[in-house]
């Protein structure tokens, strides 16, 4: 999610920290103080110098209550010890950047224009490092390198450094600085850097230091200008890191109609084009299945509102080869504000979001929905741990045992796991932003194919009769009651409009009755031709 789906890589990514209390126990794991202060004075980049004592840390046991105001934290799934790390010496009201990076780094400066000083962990090694912001940004990290910008006066130059985990410099580049803020990833291997800058993307080896453009978006000869956007899925990138399947590149264009078109690219991180998968929809990790959510969507942001052109979404799952459908959830989702359906590690089955909360709906033999705490935000599967743990804010659900770790629930803000299930990081103090979705949903379906193309219900739970009434309220007109189980089929009454703000509504909804205790309505057709409307509440998929 909600925030905009642009940003929505950077903000999984992003934590905050401030003050925190005992001192950083393992500083100089790896040798004495003395040969590692000698080692920092080798440093091949200037503008960074070390920082011994910039961070503090401390363990908090399973269930135990994290007192800290502000802090970065990881939480062990496995033993349910969390581990807390700030910036040492600072008032418990002061505010700290906070982002943490591939290969056990932990990043942070002050959250103001105002401030001077980055700050860089290892948190394996306790070696620590500082930099002046306005003259330095680091971009992007990996086991062994580090990626920064040199920065004038904190404006862009668009000229690069590659360092080593030592801080020594290991190559520099230049790439055309204009355009808005750079964004980077390492390859899985760290030999590579793709980097988008300028609406254009770059492939850079490590070895070489030499930029090659990856991605120049060509222009459209259907009415589309040029781009008005180029971004790296870096999201998708994410999904796909330990398999290292490759880059994504998303073009979206717009023509003088406001009319928007989106293309993405593939290449190989060796900077090969690649074809397009054959079937849309989420990669299943090991290849084999595709997940595809239906149901378009609005985010309408200020109302906190979903409305859908289809109503009651579902996710399809289908076979990666030949894209011929599985199964299919009626009344699942895949995309709830921050939250997005992720497959399990093991690729038997993907996370939903239904009525009520989410489930796992699994693939192999006889497909099924297994539910998950309801907890918000969603459950996120770790990447390791064959679909046991899943996080959920501040804390993990052990599926297996049917238990919780990690702290008491905590005003926590976003969230991601690291490369396991023994690193969930978590954060205080983010604002979420507006747009949650509200999906229209019944009780989920599982479907096999053929599907059925209308969208057909059961009356159910009235324990008498659902009144059918000529306008959606129970004010109007009753037109017949009818019996539990009766079947209706949904009326699609025409294309959705917009209302006074802009936002689309869907015909079939009341938005005035949307949140009403009999609400929201639905309009049906009876077996016998009757059309009326009916409440939400009462209804079944068939």
């Amino acid at each position: 999610m909600r925030l905009a789906p642009i940003a929505l890589a950077a903000l999984l990514a992003a934590l905050a920290l401030a003050a925190c209390t005992d001192a950083l126990a393992h500083r100089h794991a790896r040798g004495d103080p003395d040969a590692l202060a000698h080692r920092h004075a080798r440093s091949g980049i200037e503008l960074i110098e070390p920082a011994p004592g910039a961070f503090v840390r401390r363990t908090f046991e399973d269930g135990e209550d994290i007192d800290w105001t502000h802090g970065v934290f990881v939480l062990d799934a496995e033993t349910g010890r969390t581990e807390g790390y700030a910036v040492a010496g600072l008032e418990s009201d002061e505010h700290y950047y906070f982002d943490v990076r591939p290969g056990s780094w932990i990043a942070t400066e002050e959250w103001s224009w105002r401030a001077e000083w980055g700050l860089l962990l290892h948190r394996e090694t306790g070696d620590s490092w500082r930099w002046r912001i306005p003259a330095l940004s680091l971009e992007a990290a990996s086991e062994e390198h580090l990626l920064f910008e040199e920065r004038k006066d904190r404006e862009r130059t668009g000229r690069f450094i590659i360092a080593n985990r030592l801080m020594e410099e290991v190559a520099r580049f230049s790439i055309d600085a204009r355009g808005g803020e750079p964004e980077a990833l390492f390859s899985p291997d760290g030999r590579a850097v793709v980097l988008e800058l300028a609406d254009k993307v770059h492939l850079v080896p490590v070895a070489t230091g030499r930029p090659a453009v990856l991605f120049d978006p060509p222009l459209r000869d259907d009415g589309h200008e040029t781009p008005l956007l180029v971004r790296v899925d870096f999201r998708y990138a994410w999904i796909l890191y330990a398999g290292g399947r490759g880059i994504v590149v998303s073009a979206v264009y717009e023509s003088p109609e406001a009319d928007r078109a989106v293309e993405r690219h593939h290449f190989s991180w060796e900077g090969e084009a690649l074809p397009a998968p054959a079937c849309p929809g989420m990669l299943s990790p090991d290849g084999r299945y595709t997940a595809v959510p239906d149901g378009s969507h609005y985010i309408a942001t200020h109302s906190h509102m979903e409305h859908l052109e289809r109503p009651w979404p579902s996710v399809t799952v289908t076979d990666a080869e030949t894209c011929a459908p599985i199964f299919r959830v009626r009344s699942a989702h895949a995309y709830e504000r921050v939250w997005s359906a992720q497959w399990l590690p093991t690729s038997e089955g993907i996370v939903v979001g239904v009525r009520g909360g989410y489930a796992i709906a699994r693939v192999p033999h006889a497909p099924a929905l297994l539910p998950l705490p309801s907890d918000y935000p969603g459950p996120d599967p770790a990447p390791t741990g064959d679909g046991r743990y899943f996080g959920y804010g501040s804390r993990v659900y052990d599926i297996a045992e049917g238990r919780w770790r990690g702290p008491p629930e905590w005003d926590e803000g976003l969230f991601r796991w690291g490369a396991s299930h023994r690193e969930l990081w978590f954060h205080s103090y983010f604002y979420w932003g507006d747009g949650r979705y509200y999906w229209l949903q019944l009780p989920p379906k599982i479907e096999y194919p053929p599907f059925a193309a209308e969208t057909a219900f059961r009356v159910a739970g009235t324990g008498s009769c659902l009144r059918l009434r000529e306008e959606p309220g129970e004010n109007s007109r009753i037109l017949d009651c009818l019996p539990d189980g009766e079947r209706l089929l949904f009326v699609e009454s025409g294309q959705p409009e917009q209302d006074q703000y802009g936002y689309l509504s869907s015909p079939h909804l009341s938005l005035s009755e949307m949140w009403a205790e009999e609400g929201p309505w639905v309009r049906v057709r009876t077996e016998d031709g009757t059309e009326g409307w009916v409440s939400h509440g009462y209804l079944a998929h068939d």
